[in-house]
């Protein structure tokens, strides 16, 4: 599969992500404000970036000590 299409396909999923966190977080919206609702969300996806980013460097931890090829 091409680089375009998996550009397009995550772009697309982020898009429908989107517009389903603001329909599920609809009451938050009105009583914190936008803002807020935004860092929420950001943070929640920072946090699982972070936490996706720990394990794979918990996979890849002896890949620097293996001798050169």
């Amino acid at each position: 599969m091409s680089y375009a299409l998996k550009l397009g396909g995550a772009a697309i999923v982020f898009l429908l992500l989107g517009v389903l966190a603001i329909v599920l977080f609809d009451a938050i919206w009105a009583r914190v404000g936008l803002v807020a609702a935004l860092i929420l969300v950001f943070g929640a996806i920072l946090a699982f970036a972070w936490n996706v980013d720990r394990k794979d460097k918990a996979k890849r931890a002896g890949l620097d000590e293996l001798p050169d090829i």
